[in-house]
């Protein structure tokens, strides 16, 4: 499929000030539409300067990317898909994650970047700073739009807000390790609320709608995709996408920059209750983000069609529902 068959919402001029105005309006039901019709979207979102994008997809993802391999452990974390991915057999990428967990984010920005660079590196710092601000702002005003769109506004500075935090990861492509499929990352779905994808001058990305068809994302744009935790969360009404990597041609390097948020470990999972109902019976039961987290990655969930569903799905006479 074309890049074009990706639905394209504009967001160019909107901020949180908008809220309720018609031109947020517009843009919640081309956000909704395509999320019933597609599960995806992409967003044009011209906040993050050309400088930033091009400094933080080149010369300091190359400064970053080529520290030594200690210095880099140095963000690993303890729980699964945290801190830094290393290559592994298989899988000829590498990542780096910044986890806005301080009371400011530039904080956490600072933080990743005096274990990176303890000398310091002031230019890394404003130009992260300068992507992840606005990606911080963007993911909140779609996340708002699909919680209206679900008609549960109320529920939104509680459950999606105070409830939350976000995330930066970095990525850094090699040449596929399958040469003949030209895959990098095989086909899953994310376990956290909403991933953010954006490629500068290079593709890679595809994802998978309703019906089973794959679509390439387009270089420059922000690919917006719903996790498994907002799924529960809707109660089903949101699918989360799944999507992955495959490479144009063995030559090619490629590199991404992931936005995330997710649910905190200390906060339960569950559907408002205003989106359980008799024709919408409740589809998952509730749970930690980071106990599922581990059951994801354990020998229990290998295998599973739908890991969710097996950790938490509802079960109603014999059938697992959802």
């Amino acid at each position: 499929m074309s890049s074009l068959d990706i639905p394209q919402v504009n967001f160019s001029g909107l901020d949180l000030s908008k809220v309720g105005t018609e031109e947020w309006l517009l843009a919640r039901g081309q956000v909704m539409k395509a999320l019933e019709t597609h599960g995806f979207f992409s967003v044009v979102f011209n906040k993050v300067p050309d400088e930033t994008l091009d400094a933080l997809f080149g010369p300091l993802a190359d400064d970053l990317f080529s520290l030594p391999l200690e210095t880099k452990m140095l963000t690993t974390s303890d729980k699964f898909y945290q801190g830094y991915i290393p290559k592994r057999p298989g899988s000829n990428f590498e990542s780096l994650n910044i986890d806005m967990v301080d009371a400011s984010p530039l904080d956490s920005i600072q933080r990743f970047v005096s274990l990176m660079w303890p000398h310091g590196n002031p230019t890394f710092r404003g130009m992260m700073w300068s992507f992840a601000r606005e990606a911080l702002e963007l993911e909140m005003m779609v996340r708002r739009m699909v919680v209206e769109g679900l008609g549960v506004e109320k529920h939104f500075d509680e459950s999606m807000v105070k409830s939350t935090v976000q995330s930066v990861r970095m990525f850094d492509y090699g040449a596929p390790s399958d040469q003949e499929k030209m895959m990098a990352m095989g086909s899953h779905q994310d376990m956290n609320i909403m991933t953010f994808i954006y490629q500068h001058h290079s593709d890679g990305l595809e994802l998978q709608d309703k019906s089973g068809r794959w679509f390439r994302s387009s270089p420059n744009s922000f690919s917006i995709m719903i996790g498994e935790s907002f799924e529960a969360w809707s109660n089903g009404r949101l699918k989360a996408t799944p999507h992955r990597v495959k490479m144009g041609s063995n030559n090619e390097t490629r590199r991404s920059i992931g936005f995330g948020s997710a649910f905190k470990d200390e906060c339960k999972i569950h559907a408002p209750e205003d989106l359980v109902t008799e024709d919408h019976p409740l589809l998952y039961k509730p749970y930690h983000y980071d106990a599922y987290v581990q059951f994801r990655f354990s020998d229990a969930a290998k295998g599973s069609a739908c890991p969710l569903k097996a950790y938490c799905g509802v079960l109603r006479g014999d059938e697992m529902v959802a």
